[in-house]
């Protein structure tokens, strides 16, 4: 029935129609990735996004509400999106809600009740029709809303102000070249926004998740939350993991992601923080532009965000080799942690009886290199692009039915 029935030692009698031996691969719970944006990019959409993570080992994605027509804030625009999931998808998807910038938040426990895991709200007007920023008094009352309903609230943190005056000021000064989108976002500019947060929702009582998580210093601000008291869990993303800001000046446009990529050091101080167990889970923040909207002179008016979540696993898996950590960080930070927090264990995120047969065969000696025109996301771009990883996946398998063999 789509579950899993059984853990068993290999000399038990089990009946079954077809027997797969995996020899050394590794077994995973299929991933669950709590930031996709499936149809930010009119060009992408639910079914390419879903087949491009299913030969990911992605086996349920958490999309975002910010569509390229829309942003999903009520009831109605939430049955919608779910109609095209269900019709699309062919892996699970679960749902972020939003909230309007302004007036009243009389939604937000209908969308509870209607299956929404959690709401995401931004500091930053990213778009002011579909992805704006939700000022601080709509953001309190925001998450005292959330709280009264048990929801989970994830928030976007940078500061608004900060951003557009540095912006203003380098385009004053000629500059426009792609290194410029770094120095546009300081550091600064999310560590404040992270504590306003966490103040606002110390006051709320709302449980906080912050999103794509760039430098040490949100990561401590978090921990020292916790000790207050406050219920906050940490992402980071692999981009931030792997890649540091000197791919702008690299890939250009490319590497365009926000917030940006950061300096080595701190590539370095997240891993510390991982490694030390201090940061929750692993997202991939997956956005399938085309390439035309990250290519031009002028880095500050190119889309923002990067194709992932085909190349998450493996691009984890390969550091985490590289780094000579435990590979049991992969299932903590993939699968039982982002499900844990977001409402969806134990059906996801274990290998377990009765949790969903979701399930992820990976080769961890195959190496590779990421050619983007052999992806199944239809960007035909990558970050990544030219990276020779180790670790491949084989196989993998949603609700118990195969839906990538390796191949195909």
């Amino acid at each position: 029935g789509g579950r899993i029935a059984a853990v068993a030692a290999p000399e038990a009698l089990l009946s079954a129609r077809r027997e797969l031996d995996c020899g050394n691969a590794l077994v995973l719970p299929g991933v669950v990735d709590v930031h996709v944006h499936t149809s930010s990019a009119a060009e992408e959409g639910i079914a390419a996004c879903t087949r491009a993570a299913a030969a990911g080992g992605v086996t349920t994605v958490v999309d975002m509400p910010y569509d390229h027509d829309r942003m999903v804030a009520d009831p109605e625009a939430f049955a919608a999106k779910a109609s095209q999931v269900e019709g699309e998808a062919v892996v699970d998807v679960a749902l972020w809600a939003t909230v309007p910038p302004r007036g009243p938040l009389e939604h937000v426990a209908d969308l509870v009740d209607a299956g929404a895991c959690a709401f995401k709200l931004s500091t930053f007007d990213t778009d002011a029709r579909r992805f704006p920023r939700v000022p601080d008094d709509q953001l309190l009352a925001a998450f005292g809303a959330i709280a009264r309903t048990g929801g989970l609230a994830g928030v976007h943190a940078e500061n608004d102000e900060i951003v557009r005056a540095r912006i203003t000021a380098l385009r004053a000064a000629g500059r426009s070249d792609a290194p410029a989108h770094a120095e546009s976002r300081p550091a600064v500019a999310e560590t404040e926004a992270i504590a306003r947060c966490l103040e606002l929702a110390r006051a709320s009582g709302v449980r906080l998740h912050l999103c794509h998580v760039t430098v040490d210093r949100g990561v401590e601000l978090a921990r020292r939350a916790r000790a207050d008291g406050i219920d906050v869990s940490v992402e980071t993303c692999p981009h931030y993991l792997v890649l540091d800001e000197g791919e702008l000046g690299r890939r250009g446009g490319e590497a365009k992601i926000n917030p940006p990529l950061r300096p080595r050091a701190e590539v370095e101080a997240l891993w510390r923080r991982l490694a030390a167990g201090e940061i929750d889970l692993v997202s991939s923040d997956h956005v399938g532009w085309p390439a035309r909207r990250k290519q031009g002179d002028d880095v500050f008016s190119l889309a923002a965000g990067a194709p992932g979540v085909e190349l998450m696993l493996p691009l984890l898996h390969d550091a985490i080799r590289v780094r000579g950590l435990p590979l049991a960080l992969l299932p903590r930070l993939l699968c039982e942690a982002p499900a844990r927090r977001f409402g969806l264990w134990p059906r996801k995120g274990a290998l377990a009886p009765g949790a969903d047969a979701d399930i992820v065969v990976l080769d961890p000696d195959a190496t590779w290199v990421v050619d983007p025109t052999a992806l199944v996301t239809p960007a035909g771009w990558s970050p990544y692009s030219g990276r020779q990883l180790r670790g491949r996946v084989q196989r993998v398998i949603a609700r118990g039915e195969e839906v990538f063999d390796g191949e195909r």
